[in-house]
């Protein structure tokens, strides 16, 4: 992978990495739902990400994982703190910049996976809260972890809400209403940014 990345514009070459890893894993599922013709309605939902069928047993399991999750990345603020401020800085100030990063990358896989699990890939919510929030508090991370939690639940709700009335009484897979808040934000954001 490091061979892949080495040279040249390093955020292309990594998008492009992520472009065909998602190609893979899409053409993987495509494979399951061909051999699954009676399944192929759950899986479609699924894709697009609901809350609608979470039960209490799912909750009793996504409790403490949440738990465990938000405590690791609690206990890892004030090295995002540090890591903020540049690679070079932070190896300047003694941090072991490498083990960091893999050990942030590892917190943030194991939440979204174990939430992506059993709600689908919600798409949105962890990519426009933490920019939002950002905006509206600063960059301390300290903060900005617990509101961004608060914030991208409240967002979740309010989208789950919003996807029982577009289709009543059959329920919109609330993905479906994330991406349509989500997508207008980031354009938005884009052109902020190019400015």
């Amino acid at each position: 992978m490091s061979a892949i990345l080495q040279g040249g514009r390093l955020l292309v070459k990594i998008a492009l990495v992520g472009v065909v890893i998602q190609s893979l894993f899409a053409s993987a599922t495509q494979s399951i739902m061909l051999f699954n013709d009676e399944s192929i309605h759950q899986i479609l939902v699924w894709l697009t990400g609901t809350v609608a069928g979470s039960t209490w047993e799912d909750l009793t399991v996504l409790t403490p994982v949440t738990i465990i999750g938000i405590g690791c990345s609690l206990l890892m603020v004030k090295v995002l703190s540090v890591l903020s401020l540049g690679e070079d800085i932070a190896r300047g100030l003694g941090q072991r910049v490498r083990l960091q990063k893999l050990l942030v990358i590892l917190i943030v896989v194991f939440l979204a996976g174990s939430s992506v699990a059993f709600t689908g890939p919600i798409g949105f919510v962890g990519l426009i809260v933490p920019h939002i929030v950002r905006f509206l508090i600063g960059p301390s991370h300290p903060l900005m972890l617990p509101v961004s939690a608060l914030m991208g639940s409240a967002l979740l709700v309010l989208a789950d809400v919003g996807s029982r009335f577009i289709s009543f009484p059959s329920e919109t897979p609330v993905g479906i209403v994330t991406a349509l808040i989500g997508a207008p934000y980031f354009i938005y954001l884009a052109r902020t940014i190019k400015r």
